[in-house]
């Protein structure tokens, strides 16, 4: 049995007949989250990103819970949820790439001597067994470092005279990597590429704006926070409440199922109704512990790097909720954007309308196959 998103249905059977038939230039972003799986089809044409098509399963009913819900799949349920959803959006093309969730990696920012660059790769695996709270034998590693250019005076060196290079470090678990290629090889699928899933949103949501900004996604059991300064991750947290809390408050305290705390939530939100007070006083003090995080981690960041962060993107299935911007503004004090993660691809003209309401929930699928595009 297929469970898809009604709005998404009525997009998918819409562009089946618009498809190519696939080939070595259309590539897939597969996103596989908590409460559901998307993915993304786009090929290359003159520079222009593609989009051929895209689709989303709630994950809920394979592990006989609600849609929306968050569930631990086996990994046979998740390829075969992955099977329906790769059929119904009728996807042609093999190559792949998937992405990693925050909460599977570790990600920090540290600073290391200046060396030949024949040193660096061994000096960056030493230092690693400092900050990595795991074993590394377990876990792959990789690096990026900062352009000289891109770091403040005072980080450049030490009291000492000596100079520093500042590293963005990355730490997967293998038995996470093991996992998810089982899942693609039993798809029949071309693993091109794993990639965190902070760094895929990023693509699709952002430009190299000229100073930082924050980059909150709202996914169903989680909330994951990035700090984005020249289209670079310079820091990212996860605050463990997503939108799936919200419907299980408003199940418990108004003693209904979880399907109708989720169709009252996506109806009212923040609405400032009186007769709507009682609902959204129950989901702001989620929201509120949510924004504190958010918050929290802003601050942090421009104490350490001295840098003002005045503009917040949001993305992400939870972020449909009404009138989350005017709530974020409130508790931030900054500009707030919904991004639009379709924008980078071209469609047909009719679904815009339809892209600019569902997008948010796509935004890691998308930057996972505009990557394999680059």
């Amino acid at each position: 049995m297929i469970y898809v998103m009604d709005f998404v249905a009525k997009t998918l059977f819409s562009l089946k007949k618009m498809l190519s038939s696939g080939s070595r230039q259309s590539v897939l972003g597969l996103d596989i989250g908590s409460s559901a799986v998307k993915v993304v089809q786009l090929r290359k044409e003159k520079e222009r990103a593609i989009l051929e098509t895209y689709g989303e399963i709630a994950l809920g009913p394979y592990g006989n819970v609600h849609i929306g819900q968050s569930v631990s799949l086996s990994n046979d349920k998740i390829v075969e949820a992955l099977k329906d959803l790769l059929r119904e959006a009728n996807v042609k093309a093999k190559r792949t790439a998937v992405s990693i969730p925050l909460k599977s990696s570790f990600i920090t920012v540290i600073n290391i001597p200046v060396l030949p660059d024949k040193n660096i790769s061994e000096m960056i695996q030493l230092e690693a067994r400092r900050y990595i709270p795991v074993p590394i034998s377990e876990v792959i590693i990789d690096w990026w470092i900062f352009p000289e250019e891109e770091i403040v005076e005072e980080e450049k060196e030490d009291k000492d005279g000596r100079k520093f290079m500042k590293v963005l470090l990355v730490a997967i678990h293998k038995d996470t990597i093991s996992t998810y290629k089982k899942i693609v090889s039993e798809l029949g699928l071309e693993l091109e590429n794993f990639e965190i899933e902070s760094f895929s949103m990023i693509r699709s949501s952002v430009g190299r704006d000229a100073s930082p900004v924050a980059v909150v996604d709202f996914g169903a059991s989680a909330t994951n926070v990035a700090i984005v300064d020249l289209g670079t991750m310079r820091s990212s947290y996860s605050v463990n409440k997503g939108s799936q809390d919200l419907t299980l408050a408003l199940s418990s305290s108004l003693g209904v199922d979880f399907k109708r705390a989720e169709e009252m939530k996506r109806e009212i939100g923040l609405s400032d109704l009186p007769e709507h007070k009682e609902i959204v006083s129950i989901m702001e003090p989620i929201l509120e512990y949510v924004f504190t995080e958010i918050k929290s981690v802003i601050m942090d960041y421009q104490k350490k790097n001295k840098q003002s962060v005045n503009h917040v993107f949001i993305t992400g299935g939870g972020a449909l909720l009404k009138g989350l911007i005017d709530f974020s503004v409130k508790h931030l004090a900054v500009e707030v954007t919904m991004t639009d993660p379709f924008l980078k691809t071209e469609y047909p003209a009719f679904l815009g309308g339809v892209l600019r309401k569902t997008g948010l929930s796509f935004s890691v699928a998308i930057g996972l196959a505009l990557r394999e595009l680059q």
